[in-house]
């Protein structure tokens, strides 16, 4: 048992995650089609965070930007798997220099590749401005991506039919196969997270001129978390896509910014686990509130719009107050510990009783 404890600590924190999102897939397969929906945007929403996380927990800088990478990965999805015909339709202004992408069409695991992959590109791209800068900065250096990202989606009307929809997208994601991706991507959040890399990345969260001062680079581990979480965040862009079927632009901006912060700061955006329970956690407060406010769950009584809304608002700020570092704090889910003093270290940190240790904490710099 003693040779076997060290692995079963290294593993036991995604194992148990994934066995989470098995739960919300069970229980989306055995309801009505309506909690099947919930659960398939559910389980997405975790694939978003754990990308969101490889970046954000890992570095302790909060994006504000990641849905932009989301955003390409279902366009691309939209370019790859559209009919051929119906694409022809769409897209009759093409430039010339992009008039291929009417002939092309792959099947969804492709699409969903290339679709990570698209958004990676775009992570490589825009790597050496995150690497370059910390803090408050980055923060909004990030918010500055998406706005970009936004505004070219809307306004060039000829690639991506601007604030009209993409329709016509192959309905490929089931919830067992958005599991399957939720799964690898906690497995590579954790992976990364656990790598020479991704510790080194939090050595600088944690003090980031003590780290430089030890001959970490940190400009160089902030550019390969945030090309990794972008890979992932356009998996999960991709999943969306293949299964609303039709979306537009104006579903990858600040109601969904806002929707996936809530999520990871929740939970805890410092922590992997926090993230994925977030991620659950919230999706599932959503549809509650939505039939709330449709009158669903008073006897027809619907309460006014905007309810939901608020309700979420006061949620996040709720959680703020009485736990800061969000409700795992740094924390990650387990059930064997590695040793009393080191849990009491960490539960002193989510508690916010070592200030001195978490004010450093996004301050990169």
């Amino acid at each position: 048992m003693k040779l076997l404890r060290p692995a079963i600590h290294a593993v036991q924190t995604p194992v148990l995650l994934i066995g989470l999102v098995l739960l919300a897939v069970l229980a989306g397969v055995s309801g009505d089609v309506t909690i099947a929906r919930v659960a398939t945007l559910a389980v997405v929403s975790v694939v978003f965070v754990a990308g969101l996380s490889i970046f954000s927990a890992n570095s302790g800088v909060m994006s504000f930007g990641h849905v932009a990478f989301m955003a390409v990965g279902a366009y691309t999805t939209a370019y790859l798997t559209i009919p051929v015909n119906l694409k022809a339709a769409l897209f009759t202004n093409l430039p010339g220099w992009l008039s291929w992408l009417v002939d092309v069409h792959a099947g969804f695991p492709v699409a969903l590749v290339v679709s990570g992959l698209a958004a990676g590109v775009l992570g490589v791209l825009t790597s050496p401005i995150v690497a370059r800068l910390s803090g408050l900065q980055s923060g909004i250096a990030t918010l500055a991506l998406l706005l970009i990202v936004y505004n070219v989606l809307n306004s060039w009307t000829d690639v991506t039919r601007g604030s009209s929809s993409m329709i016509g997208i192959p309905r490929n994601t089931t919830v067992w196969l958005a599991f399957v991706v939720a799964a690898v991507s906690i497995a590579l959040a954790w992976g990364y997270r656990s790598s020479r890399s991704g510790l080194q990345l939090q050595a600088s969260r944690e003090d980031y001129w003590a780290a430089q001062a030890s001959g970490i680079a940190v400009g160089r581990h902030r550019a390969l978390s945030w090309m990794l979480s972008a890979f992932v965040c356009g998996l999960a862009g991709s999943l969306y896509a293949g299964y609303l079927t039709s979306f537009n632009v104006n579903g990858f901006f600040l109601s969904a910014t806002f929707a996936f912060i809530v999520m990871v700061v929740v939970g805890g955006y410092l922590s992997l686990s926090g993230a994925v329970i977030g991620a659950l956690a919230v999706s599932a407060l959503q549809e509650v509130l939505r039939r709330l406010q449709d009158g669903q769950l008073t006897g027809g009584s619907a309460l006014p719009a905007g309810i939901a809304d608020l309700v979420l608002a006061a949620v996040l700020l709720l959680v703020l107050i009485k736990a800061p570092l969000g409700l795992m704090g740094v924390r990650e889910l387990r059930l064997l510990r590695r040793g009393r003093v080191q849990d009491d270290a960490l539960d002193q940190v989510a508690d916010g009783v070592a200030p001195d240790r978490t004010a450093k904490v996004g301050a990169g710099g």
